[in-house]
């Protein structure tokens, strides 16, 4: 469950968000004049969210390797026609 929280209460309760974040699984988005500047999340929730990152940059690498020097007009077709693909599937 997401939490919002002002910046001002965040900095009172910090030990409080931390515990609820880490036992409880909570997270926190801290706004600031009603915008989200930030948010707080457990460990396990960031380092997943960094291996799936990670694996996302990897694949795309994999990805570009293999395109070279593809022309950009045919890479364009060829991803408007995956996406086309894809979206039939769904």
């Amino acid at each position: 469950m997401v939490k919002k929280i002002t910046a001002v209460k965040a900095r009172q309760n910090l030990g409080q968000i931390m515990n609820e974040v880490s036992l409880l699984g909570d997270d926190y988005m801290i706004e600031r004049a009603g915008k989200p500047l930030a948010v707080i999340i457990s460990i396990d929730k960031y380092q997943s969210v960094q291996a799936k990152r990670e694996e996302a940059l990897r694949r795309l690498n994999q990805i570009w390797d293999k395109m070279g020097d593809t022309d950009p007009d045919t890479l364009e077709q060829l991803v408007n026609e995956a996406v086309r693909k894809g979206r039939k599937k769904a």
